[in-house]
């Protein structure tokens, strides 16, 4: 994680009329201030009063937010007052060690804005984008995103402000909440029987988390859901790449900003939702999970709904599904609103980045024109950034190896055999699939995205990892067809173990994570067990495994 570089700018307050108009306070000046009663009570009075602002510009959202990430971000904070001497407008910022300028929260709020009263506002936010240029000579500044009724005019007001600002506006799905049409939309015949599908493997429980000690109790399984989806969907690790986020959701929760609730099947944690709230609207932003193994049932889609009608109850007039080309926002989403990526770059800066969003709004136009449908585009964009991330890979020990050799059977144990082994296995463990190191012909995206699919399908692995890496990992459940080796026939009584991956320093303990898994299948299906492997590992293991027989009781 970088941290910041000190920029040597100082707190800078220009008059009016004998009283600071405008103040542009940096780093430790900015959490001195924050300390003051007198300006936490104005800026909560702005903030109430500013019908665009949304609940990542309340002073408790951008205080904590501040209070975590101290050595990652320099605070900034742009204030105003007006000739009654009353606060007129804040516009809370940060920057980080490249020089980019954002909202605070950074990619955490996803709504990024300035608060003002709306008769003073266009003098405030061109006043403080100015100011803010020339203070900081070089850098960029970007808002993600700007709420819908947040005045953009001034962008477009003369030709300075046409040089430097960029506005794409994107669009705002939302869950308008309407009890009725959820409850009718619970009651349709597919979502009653995944329902009762739940319901017949478990009690099924729908909980809103009330209390810090319950949170802290779900919110490390929350995570791992988290980054173990949004890694095989999107190659991000969020949680695990940066150390301070899981305590600013705490922070958040012990704060009354986080809305939280779980759908649980027996105490399993199913599906959930952590969403920044205030306003009367509960944010998607925050964290939302479903586990994988549980897909077929479509937890998450059943969650939401579950979750519309308690907000129902609860007074919550939007469920604001936020900017982004998810398929089940449109499924969610009852209306549309609009939002603003907003961008102050210098003026060569703006050309360039302006003809990048502009060929690639062409290109997708062009391709759906033509029949490309937008996902198969985010696929086939996906495609290529995995391509990209092999480059340097070694490839010392690949399981599967394209057909170059034939995949074989070998008998791993067999009924009534005593199995001895000082090899610790997980049974269908996030966390140790996130413990993959690239050491094979995949990247950990194609690695992770791979398990997620085999989860969803009904598959379950079995893995071996030390130390914060995987060593193996092996699937069961594969279906018969892709199965393409010989003499299936004689093996259909037991069970088959898909060897897809180990790390080279675990060669030598293979034949014991092998025994190890057929202790564990052996105990719900007593037959014997066999190990799919490469052609190549097949020999070497048939002699371990043999030779390790003189040390078992049959």
């Amino acid at each position: 994680m970088f941290r910041f570089t000190t920029l040597g700018v100082k707190t800078k307050r220009i008059s009016s009329g004998g009283r600071a108009k405008l103040e542009v306070l940096v780093g430790e000046e900015v959490n001195d201030l924050l300390q003051e009663d007198d300006f936490r009570q104005e800026w909560e009075a702005l903030y109430e009063a500013c019908p665009w602002g949304t609940a990542f510009q309340s002073y408790t959202y951008v205080a904590t937010w501040y209070e975590v990430y101290k050595e990652v971000y320099k605070p900034i904070l742009i204030i105003s007052y007006n000739r009654e001497g009353r606060l007129a407008g804040v516009l809370a910022l940060a920057v980080d060690g490249q020089r980019l300028i954002v909202g605070a929260g950074a990619e955490q709020a996803e709504y990024q804005v300035w608060i003002s009263r709306p008769e003073e506002e266009e003098e405030f936010v061109s006043s403080a984008m100015q100011e803010l240029m020339e203070q900081f000579p070089g850098s960029n500044i970007r808002l993600k995103y700007v709420p819908d009724g947040a005045n953009l005019n001034w962008t477009n007001r003369n030709s300075y402000w046409r040089r430097h600002s960029l506005v794409r506006s994107v669009k705002q799905p939302l869950m308008v909440i309407d009890e009725e049409k959820l409850s009718a939309e619970l009651r349709k015949k597919n979502r009653r029987e995944k329902m009762n599908r739940l319901k017949r493997l478990g009690e099924l429980t729908f909980e809103r988390v009330n209390s810090p000690e319950r949170f802290r109790e779900v919110i490390d399984e929350l995570t791992l859901q988290y980054d173990f989806r949004k890694g095989a969907m999107f190659n991000r690790t969020l949680f695990r790449t940066d150390s301070l986020r899981k305590q600013f959701l705490t922070l958040l929760f012990e704060r009354d900003l986080l809305h939280t609730t779980l759908l649980t099947v027996d105490e399993k944690v199913i599906a959930s939702n952590a969403g920044v709230t205030g306003k009367g609207w509960v944010h998607l932003q925050g964290l939302n999970t479903h586990c994988p193994t549980f897909a077929k049932h479509s937890p998450g889609i059943l969650h939401f709904l579950l979750l519309g009608q308690l907000l129902a109850k609860e007074g919550i007039s939007v469920f604001d599904l936020t900017p982004g080309a998810d398929p089940y926002k449109n499924i969610l989403a009852t209306d549309y609103g609009t939002a603003h990526q907003l961008d102050i770059v210098g003026g060569y800066s703006k050309v360039i980045r302006g003809l990048t969003l502009a060929m690639r709004q062409q290109l997708m136009q062009g391709a759906m024109a033509v029949g490309v449908r937008h996902e198969t585009l985010r696929k086939l964009k996906k495609r290529f950034m995995q391509l990209q991330g092999r480059a340097g890979i070694s490839k010392l020990n690949p399981v599967a190896d394209n057909g170059a050799n034939q995949g074989q059977l070998i008998l791993v144990s067999e009924p009534g055999m005593q199995q001895d082994t000082s090899i610790a296995i997980q049974y269908c463990s996030l966390k140790d699939l996130l413990d993959y190191v690239p050491d094979a012909d995949l990247t950990r995206w194609e690695f992770l995205e791979s398990s997620m699919r085999r989860l969803e399908a009904g598959e379950r692995c079995y893995t071996w990892s030390d130390k914060g890496m995987l060593l193996a990992c092996g699937w069961v459940g594969i279906p018969p067809a892709t199965l393409k080796v010989a003499c299936q026939e004689q093996v259909a009584d037991g069970s088959i173990l898909e060897l897809t991956y180990y790390h080279a320093s675990a060669k030598e303990g293979l034949a014991a994570y092998l025994r190890a898994v057929a202790k564990q299948l052996q105990q719900e299906n007593p037959k014997p067990v066999y190990a799919l492997v490469s052609g190549k590992d097949s020999a070497t293991l048939s002699v371990q495994l043999t030779s390790e027989k003189s040390h078992y009781k049959l």
